[in-house]
């Protein structure tokens, strides 16, 4: 640590101590100009032990500017009334404009040694700084490495993610164990910088090798791919909607959902169809084959044969169908006999009003299958060079692998189970032992997975999958990035035992009490802050900082697939290219 000189503090003086002092708040009065809210300043103290009778030791208290007030007592509020009223320029007039009293309220943050021997480890203030103390503006160098504090001991954990907001030579780095084993929430609205601040620490935590698995509702996490540095350790997933991995009736739920619903007497043969279907697909490929050949010849379609069968909603749709042609045709020889072989046992008993169950049954399955491809197609296009999600879901775990699971195109709902699934899988791997690896799990729109009030089933499950993984997943090395922009629709038993924060600009009321009220370590004054902080602004609170600091997050190395462009020059842009098309065209 440089000394700082008397003369060097004098330059940088900001202001004397005034009023009453205690050990977590003083207040100065301030040199014009000299500091800004959220500065960090210093008072040099002197401090003598109880039971010490030797000379007082010297200390540094560092504070932060939580506040400034500005006040003229020659000006008084009547005065500024009557010249309003005369539409009169104070400056016109005799009265006193140039005795102004500006007072900043700061906040404690702790002390030092003066010689800074404890390494950025700041201590308890136990006794307030003197009234009549003056303080100054540290260098860069100090308050970086009170900033950093530990973590100066501990570099293979620090993260290099923003830059003080009012001192921007200023790094700030945070505390990456932190943050992979006790969870962090980032907060804002819409459009503050969330996803960038996400890919930031993302691209740091891949300098560390950490595996993460990014579930990414709107493809903002594809231009991860692209980064240089990144360049063959992030894989893409698009996700095939794992229909056999449900239960019949939560799948009846839907067909109900996305077809036509399904009345109480489909609802009772679905499920004998649904198992029928899982036990359709052996692993035998000559066994397979020849199943194929049959359902394509029963009900007529010999597409089956060309591009074959595949455990989704159509197979089901196609046993369906195969149950309804051969009860019609009223045949209870092989083709019965066949169907029971190889998973429905139950049809044999079924009559002529069954018949028109499947029926029924078959509509609204092909309707919902439809449906489901249209979002299956929509998530491999955004996905863009992706591959399948593995069925062994421990594949998406690798050292130094970031795994980008696509969920656009799905349905919240679809998310939400699509998400559960795999959780649910990665999370019993690592509490059997399964999986060695430990794990960082990223919830883009966490509202959506980990929703205050649940609505629907999928919500449900999704709930516990997120509650569980937030209160148990320290012990089992599973740790969690919940970023949403309603904080207020987050479930607070999971927001809570997030244990690090990146709070970013937040105009609406609800979502500013929620989060003051469940983020135990952030305080008044940083609340109030929230909805004028700039784009890109944020207050790092809890474990992963030394204390609140407000900061400016820098660029990530990637860009996201919606970074938003100016709208007409995306017009412009369009209308050019459809213009070269036609021009190409014609000639």
């Amino acid at each position: 640590m440089a000394v700082t000189s008397d003369k060097q503090k004098a330059n940088r003086y900001v202001g004397t101590l005034v009023g009453e002092s205690t050990s977590r708040e003083f207040r100065l009065a301030v040199a014009h100009e000299t500091i800004r809210e959220q500065d960090i300043i210093a008072v040099d103290a002197e401090l003598r032990r109880p039971e010490s009778n030797t000379l007082p030791e010297k200390i540094r208290v560092w504070a932060k500017v939580q506040r400034i007030e500005r006040l003229n007592p020659l000006f008084p509020t009547e005065a500024g009334h009557e010249l309003a009223a005369t539409r009169t320029d104070p400056f016109d007039t005799v009265l006193s404009l140039s005795r102004e009293m500006v007072t900043a309220v700061c906040q404690v943050l702790g002390s030092e040694p003066l010689d800074g021997s404890k390494g950025g480890k700041l201590d308890h203030l136990r006794y307030p700084a003197q009234p009549a103390s003056s303080a100054y503006r540290p260098n860069s160098d100090d308050i970086a490495r009170v900033v950093l504090g530990e973590l100066q001991q501990k570099r293979n954990r620090a993260l290099d993610i923003a830059a003080l907001s009012n001192r921007p030579e200023v790094d700030v780095m945070v505390d990456g164990h932190a943050i992979v084993t006790r969870h962090l929430a980032i907060l804002a609205m819409t459009g503050a910088g969330k996803s960038v601040t996400a890919r930031r620490i993302i691209e740091q935590l891949a300098t560390k090798n950490y595996p993460i698995i990014i579930f990414d509702p709107h493809g903002d996490y594809t231009g991860l791919a692209e980064v240089s540095g990144l360049k063959g350790r992030v894989q893409r997933y698009y996700a095939q909607f794992p229909i056999f991995e449900e239960d019949s009736e939560t799948v009846a739920e839907i067909v109900s959902t996305l077809g036509y619903t399904l009345t109480d007497t489909m609802r009772t043969r679905f499920g004998d169809i649904f198992q029928a279907a899982i036990s359709f697909i052996v692993d035998d490929e000559a066994e397979m084959t020849q199943r194929v050949d049959w359902l394509a010849q029963t009900i007529g379609k010999p597409d089956l044969v060309t591009y074959g069968v595949k455990p989704n909603m159509w197979l089901i749709g196609n046993l369906a169908e195969a149950g309804e042609i051969i009860l019609r045709q009223d045949d209870e020889g092989s083709a019965i006999k066949q169907l029971i072989e190889w998973g429905w046992p139950g049809i044999k008993n079924y009559s002529g009003t069954d018949r028109r169950t499947l029926e029924g049954i078959k509509k609204r399955t092909y309707r919902a299958a439809a449906v489901l491809q249209r979002m299956e197609k929509t998530n491999q296009k955004v996905a863009r060079s992706a591959q399948p999600l593995p069925t062994d879901r421990k594949e998406l775990v690798k050292y130094g692998q970031i795994s980008v699971v696509s969920l656009a195109g799905y349905t919240s709902d679809f998310q939400a189970t699509i998400y559960s699934i795999i959780a649910d899988n990665i999370f019993d791997a690592r509490v059997s032992g399964d999986l060695q690896l430990p794990t960082l799990l990223l919830l883009e729109e966490a509202h959506n997975f980990a929703p205050a009030r649940a609505n629907t089933a999928a919500e449900q499950r999704a709930i516990a999958t997120t509650k569980q993984i937030a209160q148990e997943g320290r012990k089992f090395g599973v740790g969690l990035i919940l970023i949403s922009q309603r904080p207020s629709r987050l479930d607070e038993t999971t927001l809570s035992q997030c244990n690090s924060y990146v709070i970013m600009r937040m105009v609406n009321p609800a979502d500013q009490t929620y989060v003051r009220r469940v983020i135990e370590t952030l305080g008044e004054d940083e609340a109030r802050m929230l909805p004028d902080l700039d784009v890109g602004e944020a207050i790092l609170s809890g474990q992963l900082i030394n204390f609140p600091v407000l900061v400016r997050i820098k660029e990530p190395e990637s860009k996201g697939e919606r970074e938003e462009r100016d709208a007409f020059l995306v017009l412009e842009e369009a209308q050019a290219s459809i213009i070269n098309q036609t021009f190409t065209t014609v000639h």
